[in-house]
Parts: C-alpha cells; structure tokens; sequence
C-alpha cells in the first residue's frame, strides 16, 4: 500500500471525528518510513506545536497544523459578531484609528 503525505495549513476550533477535504496538494518529495514505522517531518512542521493526523481507505494521510484554544475563549469562536467585532477592532488599531486608552 502506498503512502501520501498531505500538508495543509487550517486553524481547527471544533473536534471532527472525519473531514471532507476539496483542496489541491503538491507533492513535497519522498522520505521512508524506518524499521519502526516511523518517518521524519520535521522541517515541514517546523514552527508547530500539535497536529491532527488523518488516514482515508486508500491509505493516504492528511497532517493538519492545529491551534488549541482555552475553553474559557471558545464563545468568541462561536459568537459571529462578537469575533467580527474584534476583528474589526484589531484592524482599526492596525491602521492608526485606535490607540491604547492612557491611565489617570
């Protein structure tokens, strides 16, 4: 069975057990897998800290870069407005409109 590696860059917020995924892929080159099934990927993870793993029946595998956020934060994530809201502040001190309130 042959084995491909994928690599997409994706900011996860919710657990899936499975996932469709509709994207193009380039091939980044050939490695083997040593005596004890494992294989190096370093340097494409470089940077990351946690992945998520997944494996369809023609055996291909999908590594995607994950970003675990606390519990206490996910209701931003789920609120549209309020995430836009920041968004849009975010953006706002970006380009100068928003500056840092000073302490009396």
């Amino acid at each position: 069975m042959g084995f491909m590696l994928h690599y997409l860059l994706e900011v996860i917020t919710m657990q899936n057990a499975s996932i469709k995924i509709n994207d193009e892929f380039q091939e980044i080159g050939t490695r083997t897998i040593d005596s004890r099934n494992r294989l190096t990927v370093g340097e494409l993870v470089q940077g990351l800290k946690r992945v998520r793993v997944y494996k369809n029946k023609l055996g291909e595998i999908l590594i995607k870069p994950v970003v675990e956020i606390p519990a206490s934060e996910l209701w931003l994530f789920q609120n549209k407005e309020a995430f836009e809201g920041v968004q849009k502040g975010l953006k706002e001190m970006s380009e100068g409109k928003i500056s840092k309130l000073k302490s009396h």
